[in-house]
Parts: C-alpha cells; structure tokens; sequence
C-alpha cells in the first residue's frame, strides 16, 4: 500500500467559499501595508486599501515542520473597487502560541464566484500560497524568516470553467507536485514540480489524455505515492459521476515530458481498486 491523500494533504490545505457568504467582523490592516505593483498576470485591485471587514468562513490552517501552525483566510475589503476578496496570514511565533496580526498578503483579488486558495509549507522552510483568479491560479512566496511576501504571479496552470482548483502534493522525499485540470486540447491535466534542492518549479507538464471526445477532468480527487514514489492519481469527470485513473511511469525528477502514459484509464468503481 502507498501513502494515500483525498484531496488535501498534510502539508496542504484547500478552502473553497462561495464570494456570497454572510460578513464578520474583521481585524484591520496594519498600517504598513501597502498595495501590490500589477505584474505576474493576476487580477489586482491597487485602489483596496487594505480594510479587511468580513469573511466568508473560518481561516485554513497550515502546519509548519517546526511545529508552528500559520493560517490563511479570504476577507472582503470596504475599500475594494471590484467588490472581490483578498488573501489574508497570521503566523504563530512558537509551537502552541498565539497567532500574531492578521496581514493582507497582497492586493490581489480572489475569485470570482468562488474563493479558492491552498497554502504549503516548501522544504527550504518558506510558505507558498496559491488562490483562484478568474479561472487561473495566482501564488506568492514568503521566505522561511517571515515578512513581505512575493508580488503575485500567475501560475501557468488553466482549467477549463468550473472543473476545479488546484491540488498540492508533497513527496516522501520533499518534492511537491501541483496538479490541475487542463483547458488544452492535447492534455486533461497537467503538473508542475518544485524539487526540494533547489526549490524552483519547473514548466508545466502533460499528465496525459482521456480517450473519449468531450470528456473533462476536475481536479483530482485523489493522489497515492506507491511504494516505488511513483504517483497515482483519480480524477472525477467534472460534471458526470465517473471516475478515471493515471500512474505515472517513473518517479517525477522534474523535467516535462515521459513520467505520465498518454491515456488515463477508466475506473470501475468510484474507488478506482
């Protein structure tokens, strides 16, 4: 048996929450925070000045390897000019402590009409969290000693509308894979690996077609390492209740191209056994 996670992984949580949600009260926004240039390709909104009041839902929590928890939460913004959300942190300072202030982690918006975002911790020790922006995935970094993060840049991963987020995966080894569903004709997922050595996400990858015309793929329901550290993953039809499956060929080093076969496979059980 190989190490299983459905949907969401230890080193990485999801949240999804409907932009309609009732408001509650927020923290305001430190006075140092400032907007974001627009670069990177995400959806920024420069005129938010950072007044975080209200929230769909509870913050998602993510656990550091020092044995700190640092949470993420999407919150409406009174100043905002588009009417979107915003990503949020706060971090403990020691295992079992108190969480400091929240910070805005930038002006780029979240959403619409669904806000996803999902946060790990990388193997040099930093955070990297990753959130919905119109249809596309924006992420940012902070390095492992804290403070500003990244300017948000687009992820390059594009599902078609409506078939699902972004799931992260963290290898025994430390290598974290990222895997979404994919709007190109030649592919029904793709994948981008971030080596622990190094720490630099490599190109997108094809992670192979499903046989039938006019078939698409959610993002994956669930991801197995099997003994041999290759990866085996199922994935729902987006809008039909069947289910399909791919394993790799070889464990990913990270280099596009030759790690997953050309065709996912059809379950017989939602289960895929």
């Amino acid at each position: 048996m190989g190490r299983a996670f459905r949907s969401v992984t230890r080193a990485a949580v999801a949240l999804a929450v409907a932009c309609a949600g009732a408001l509650a009260a927020a923290p305001a926004a430190p006075a140092a925070q400032t907007a974001a240039a627009v670069a990177g390709g995400c959806s920024m909104d420069l005129g938010a000045q950072g007044n975080a009041t209200g929230t769909s839902t509870g913050p998602l929590s993510v656990p550091r390897a020092d044995g700190r928890v640092d949470q993420f939460q999407v919150f409406y913004d009174s100043t905002a000019t588009q009417g979107l959300p915003f990503v949020w942190h706060r971090g403990q300072s020691a295992p079992g402590g108190p969480y400091g202030a929240w910070e805005r982690v930038s002006a780029g918006m979240v959403g619409p009409k669904a806000s996803f975002v999902t946060a790990v911790e990388n193997a040099t020790g930093g955070l990297e969290v990753f959130w919905l922006d119109h249809g596309g995935f924006c992420h940012s970094v902070q390095g492992p000693a804290g403070g500003q993060w990244s300017t948000p840049e687009n992820f390059g991963l594009q599902p078609s509308p409506y078939h699902g987020f972004l799931t992260l995966f963290k290898r025994s080894d430390g290598t974290l894979i990222a895997m979404a569903s994919s709007d190109k004709p030649d592919r029904s997922m793709e994948s981008r690996t971030q080596p622990g050595a190094d720490g630099v996400w490599r190109p997108a990858a094809a992670m192979g077609k499903v046989p039938e015309t006019g078939v698409g793929l959610g993002q994956p329901d669930t991801v197995t390492e099997l003994p041999d550290q290759r990866l085996k993953v199922t994935a729902r039809e987006w809008n039909r209740d069947r289910y399909w499956q791919i394993t790799e060929v070889a464990p990913d080093d990270g280099i596009p191209g030759g790690r997953w076969p050309a065709q996912w496979q059809l379950c017989a059980t939602s289960r895929c056994d």
